[in-house]
């Protein structure tokens, strides 16, 4: 299978804890990395899933917070731009998705949602890295959410470094799990159907070392999982187009 890696270009170490993560469950990925700096937009067509990875902020303009630009860390509106055209590619391609913190940021807000510049300036908790340490908290997962029944909990712990969140979510998706302060920590479609997979997740699965928890091992699986299923039925409609 090939999957669609979107490129944050300041990280390659970071770029790898993606890779390395998912090749535990399927040794044989072939990963296209793709970013606004040596990427085309055709480059997603080739694909069977796209990963939408972290990275900088992504720029208050997009949402409207034009006065916010000071409270941000690494914006790149091309990336922002080459990225939400990505998104819209793989929709219509009806490519399974998961994003992860930015990665998730990023589809809220393409999809009309807005983000919280700066989470202890809203008044939440911290929830980024502290003198190198791992900040972690608790997660409570939504009832009858898709992401309760993939990760078969209601609450678990996981990792935290970001200091934005989503604000207002963006049209088409719920949340599907909150942190104890009331940060939202994942999102998913309202109503899946007719739609392609979708994930969004706050935390980052692939770096974090309990690699078991359910949050981190089951939300690498199903979306492996939907990747072969979107395969298997590409390569099934292109035998029909032959036959016929």
């Amino acid at each position: 299978m090939k999957i669609a890696l979107t490129k944050n270009t300041s990280n390659e170490e970071k770029l790898g804890k993606y890779k390395s993560w998912l090749l535990r469950f399927n040794p044989l990925i072939e990963f296209h990395e793709l970013s606004h700096e040596q990427g085309r937009m055709d480059d997603i067509d080739g694909c069977d899933g796209l990963l939408l990875s972290g990275g900088g902020d992504v720029h208050p303009n997009s949402y409207g917070n034009y006065d916010a630009h000071a409270q941000t860390k690494e914006t790149d509106e091309r990336r922002d731009k080459f990225e939400f055209s990505l998104i819209d590619r793989a929709l219509d391609r009806k490519l399974p998705i998961l994003g992860i913190c930015r990665g998730m940021q990023s589809m809220n807000v393409h999809l009309g949602g807005t983000l919280h510049v700066d989470l202890e300036s809203a008044g939440f908790a911290r929830h980024t890295e502290k003198d190198g340490k791992e900040n972690r908290h608790q997660v409570k997962i939504e009832s009858q959410s898709a992401l309760e029944s993939v990760a078969g909990v209601d609450s678990t712990e996981v990792n935290s470094s970001h200091h934005q969140g989503a604000d207002k979510v963006g049209t088409g998706l719920r949340v599907s799990a909150r942190s104890e302060d009331g940060v939202i920590e994942a999102m998913e479609w309202a109503d899946p159907e007719g739609k392609p997979f979708l994930l969004l997740v706050q935390w980052h699965p692939e770096r974090m070392k309990d690699t078991y928890n359910p949050l981190a091992e089951k939300v690498g699986r199903i979306f492996l999982e939907e990747v072969k299923k979107h395969q298997r039925t590409n390569h099934f409609n292109e035998v029909k187009t032959i036959l016929t």
